[in-house]
């Protein structure tokens, strides 16, 4: 066991970080450098980062044992959080215990990730919210650790990113997000490549979405946010945002998210209503490809480009852009090793609607795949 254990270790710092950050010169990794150290002193995070990485090599040989090693460190980990969420209730958590929490709830996403690409009914990232809001409202800034600061940027990312299948998912506070974007654009940097003040539009966006799902938000006020957002997004200047670095690809990368964005504001407030035709959607579309492809697939920005490109593909129907799209899916999950099993299911589904065309709808959105009416279960889709 001690040798199965070393061996996922260093597939975790040599490979798995890699695959999970935006590494290049001037810029740390914050797996190594926040999730390792936490992993020696907590058997709770080591079990969850040993599970994350065993259905990580998984992948690269069917019929692995490591499979099994996933899902008996799993269970840990999961036995090991809930330990930590009753002492949250009883006793309020060390700084260590917290950092331990978050990055155990962080990894067990990334094995949802990992794994398939739905995390189901969002249970990770709905339980930890609370103490996400308890963080951001803290006077004491001493409590907000650069560990701490990274999970909850992390975090909050990941809310958001389910959030675009589907708005009433969204759970963390205005709060925690605002704190994102005003102290944690560097973590959000690394992790994502999308810039903090798009970050936190969009998700200002999806909240107007949720309140306007829930009767909360009449409709012409949404249309004015969602008016005010499109202007926000087309005037926003990549030259004049702030990089980690100097390097040259986090602007195609904060473009496409950008575009992104773009393509998700469009679909509001009726998914159904605009053709992927439509040369607003047509020219984020392009902007994204276009910003694949001035970004080399072996550089380690390539990788964060993934969901603006799924949004792209999501929203095509010309044969040359899907067949891009597809090529470009498998490059990325050659340099990583995931899979996106669910992203490449939701992708397939659109295409052969769209070109059934059997309900004569104008469009045929990817959202109605994952958090429709008339379906009984809703889970969280999360493609990183």
């Amino acid at each position: 066991m001690e040798e199965e254990n070393q061996i996922l270790l260093v597939h975790f710092e040599r490979v798995l970080s890699e695959a999970l950050a935006i590494v290049v010169d001037g810029v740390d990794n914050p797996f190594r450098s926040h999730i390792l150290p936490l992993a020696y002193h907590h058997e709770v995070v080591l079990h969850a980062l040993l599970g994350l990485t065993a259905c990580h090599i998984s992948f690269f040989d069917d019929g692995s044992p490591m499979a099994t090693a996933a899902l008996r460190h799993r269970a840990s980990a999961l036995h090991g959080l809930v330990a930590l969420l009753a002492k949250e209730e009883t006793h309020q958590l060390s700084r260590s215990d917290e950092e331990a929490t978050f990055a155990t709830v962080l990894l067990l996403v990334f094995h949802d990730i990992c794994e398939s690409g739905i995390s189901s009914h969002g249970a990770h990232l709905d339980g930890i919210s609370f103490l996400c809001a308890r963080l951001a409202k803290s006077e004491d800034f001493s409590s907000r650790s650069p560990a701490i600061m990274f999970f909850l940027a992390a975090l909050a990312w990941l809310d958001v990113l389910r959030g675009f299948s589907g708005a009433e998912k969204l759970a963390f506070s205005e709060d925690v997000r605002t704190l994102v974007r005003d102290h944690g654009s560097s973590s959000l940097h690394v992790l994502v490549g999308c810039p903090p003040d798009i970050f936190h539009r969009i998700a200002q966006v999806i909240d107007a979405g949720k309140g306007f799902q829930a009767g909360i938000l009449s409709l012409p006020n949404f249309k004015i946010i969602l008016q005010d957002a499109d202007k926000f997004f087309r005037e926003w200047d990549r030259e004049q945002a702030v990089y980690p670095t100097a390097h040259a690809h986090w602007k195609p990368v904060a473009d496409a998210f950008r575009h992104a964005c773009l393509l998700r504001v469009l679909r509001w407030p009726d998914t159904f209503a605009v053709p992927c035709e439509d040369a607003r959607i047509q020219g984020s579309v392009v902007a994204i490809l276009d910003a694949f492809a001035s970004v080399s697939a072996v550089a380690p920005f390539y990788k964060r480009l993934l969901f603006p490109l799924f949004l792209a593909g999501a929203d095509t129907s010309s044969p040359h852009q899907i067949h891009y799209v597809k090529y470009c899916i498998e490059e990325v999950e050659r340099s990583t090793g995931f899979k996106h099993r669910a992203m490449m299911d939701l992708l397939q589904r659109v295409w052969e609607e769209r070109k059934a065309n059997m309900y004569s709808q104008p469009n045929v959105p990817w959202m109605e795949y994952t958090c429709s009416l008339t379906m009984k279960q809703q889970h969280a889709y999360l493609f990183f």
